[in-house]
């Protein structure tokens, strides 16, 4: 199942065009490569001057047949751990109605054996009909005599019957941990629900998988995002995923480039062991460390500065200021990047705060601390995430997924400065593009697509949702590759097409650039115009990103998917 690791080779892919992502000589007819470092890029006769042109050491041509080659793409956002723990899993994503999320888990429950927990995630109340949270007992109705456990697609609730409830200990005298909430009916009992913090009580109980349930579900995860042109991720998981990653490479078959933010509260132990950020290997390096400041839109837990449209409830606060600036000031003393999730305008205002408390040991120590999904902000805070180098890690196909619920739950005002690309790209921030999957998909393409269009590859003919916040190709291509780069202080080694970086390559049947180089930045300043969601170019580029597709994956300069 597992992808052998590459193995060195002196190779020349010509034949197509080559897009290097470099201000200078952006497009070239010629890459190669050896020991899996990129040699030369440019002209065949000027790349094949790189090399012998006869015996052992000279370069095997390979044809891209018209294909077009572009610098590795690296989701920013991923827990692939959990990713394929949802193959095995009844999977709850897109279900439309809560009677046909319970048929599911009756089914799925018929192939378990007895005394094991049932468990699933990816339902999402908001697709049915009232929005309103399902309980222990609509499971009780289809599951009574086995604990079922079920993840919401946002991965910030759980929804579980009365037997799980009852092996968690939890009652109606139970009380609500810091930052969750155990959601209670109108005597006081609790529903089934248990939101952000509140989790740890199932979290603790239901069973778990085995560390060679995580390593064959790794390479699940890997197998998939190398076939969708993924050559690399940043990983949010805990642990069982790290541990699942270490014997994948000691066995030398993780082909894939991995940058793990490691939780939180291991703080601690990295500094023991003196595990700073860039320990590691070429294919799994530390890269700092994870917090949660909030929820998530869809449960209503994203910390807000006012209540949501019809309630009076501002969402969930998982960390408090003193707690996150203290987790900052320890991990930049050890010289470790912090990623924090903020959604809500609230949070993401905390962490700017806290990061600006602590810029300048931060600048010292060269940390780039980033935000996760910064979805909504207030157009105040805006400049300051350029301002104070901070890496903006956001998640495109996010906001197309959540329009509908951004104003049920925002409003039309609050939503115009949600999932602000555009803003927060003017600000001067680096964008680093990814996909929160299993969340959302993986597929780079499909989040390129919302990039430059504000719409929904699977809706592409409803209208672009507040089309002034989209990208240029252009953008959105550089936050998938040097932009990925960039927020894990690895710009000197990947991100573009040029000589002694690494030889990771996606291979895409349909030269997405090619309808314009649109450039980054504001209109007058110096540049072309800006680009529009509601261009001819935006709906021809989004018609070439919906027909594209992965003609090959390369790591290391070896074809990991594919075949050319």
């Amino acid at each position: 199942m597992s992808t052998p690791r590459p193995v060195a080779e002196n190779f020349i892919f010509c034949g197509g065009p080559i897009r290097t992502l470099r201000d200078e000589q952006p497009l070239v007819d010629a890459v190669g490569v050896s020991g899996g470092l990129i040699v030369a890029a440019g002209s065949r006769p000027e790349v094949e001057a790189c090399f012998p042109s006869s015996g052992p050491q000279s370069p095997r041509a390979i044809d891209l047949q018209g294909a077009a080659l572009y610098p590795g793409f690296v989701d920013s956002h991923t827990h692939l751990g959990g990713f394929g723990l949802r193959l095995s899993l009844v999977d709850l994503d897109g279900v439309s109605t809560m009677e046909r999320a319970c048929r599911l888990v009756a089914d799925h429950a018929r192939t378990v054996e007895r005394g094991r927990w049932i468990r699933g995630g990816g339902w999402d109340k908001n697709l049915w009909g009232d929005g309103r949270f399902p309980t222990r007992h609509d499971l009780d109705r289809v599951v009574p005599d086995r604990p079922v456990a079920l993840s919401s697609k946002d991965g910030h609730a759980w929804w579980v019957n009365t037997e799980a409830l009852r092996l968690a200990g939890v009652t109606r005298d139970t009380p609500d941990p810091p930052g969750g909430e155990i959601e209670r009916d109108a005597r006081g009992e609790p529903t089934g629900i248990f939101k952000e913090n509140a989790g740890s009580y199932v979290s603790a109980v239901v069973e778990q998988p085995t560390a060679k349930d995580y390593e064959t579900c790794i390479a699940r995860a890997v197998a998939a995002a190398h076939r969708h042109g993924l050559v690399g991720a940043h990983d949010m998981e805990g642990r069982e995923s790290f541990k699942a990653y270490q014997s994948l490479d000691e066995a030398g078959t993780l082909a894939f480039r991995v940058w793990l933010y490691v939780p939180a509260d291991l703080l601690g132990r990295l500094t023991a062991l003196g595990l700073g950020a860039g320990f590691g290997s070429p294919f799994l390096k530390i890269a700092g460390v994870k917090a949660f400041l909030d929820g998530a839109l869809g449960s209503q837990t994203a910390d807000m500065l006012a209540p949501y449209e019809g309630s009076g409830g501002q969402g969930i606060e998982t960390m408090s200021a003193e707690g996150f600036s203290q987790l900052v000031e320890g991990a930049s003393s050890e010289r470790l990047a912090v990623a924090v999730h903020a959604i809500g305008d609230r949070a993401n205002r905390k962490a700017l705060d806290v990061f600006g408390a602590h810029e300048g040991i931060s600048r010292a120590a060269g940390l780039r601390h980033r935000i996760e999904h910064m979805q909504l902000l207030d157009p105040a805070d805006i400049p300051r995430v350029g301002r104070m180098g901070i890496v903006a890690s956001m998640q495109p196909i996010h906001a197309p997924s959540d329009r509908d619920m951004a104003a049920r739950y925002w409003g039309a005002a609050r939503s115009s400065s949600a999932y602000a690309w555009r803003s927060v790209a003017d600000s001067g921030a680096v964008l680093a593009f990814g996909s929160d999957t299993p969340v959302e998909t993986m597929d780079p393409l499909q989040g390129l697509f919302a990039a430059v269009t504000r719409r929904h590859p699977k809706e592409p003919t409803r209208g672009p949702w507040h089309p002034e916040q989209a990208v240029s190709p252009l953008e959105a291509v550089r936050a998938y590759t040097s932009g990925a780069a960039w927020a894990v202080s690895a710009e000197r080694e990947r991100g573009t097409i040029e000589a002694g970086k690494v030889a990771d390559f996606t291979v895409l049947s349909e030269d997405i650039l090619s309808i314009g180089a649109y450039p980054v930045g504001a209109e007058g300043a110096g540049r072309e115009t800006r680009w529009s969601a509601l261009s001819d170019a935006a709906e021809r580029t989004g018609e070439l990103l919906l027909r594209s597709r992965v003609v090959a994956t390369v790591v290391g300069g070896t074809i990991v998917h594919g075949c050319l």
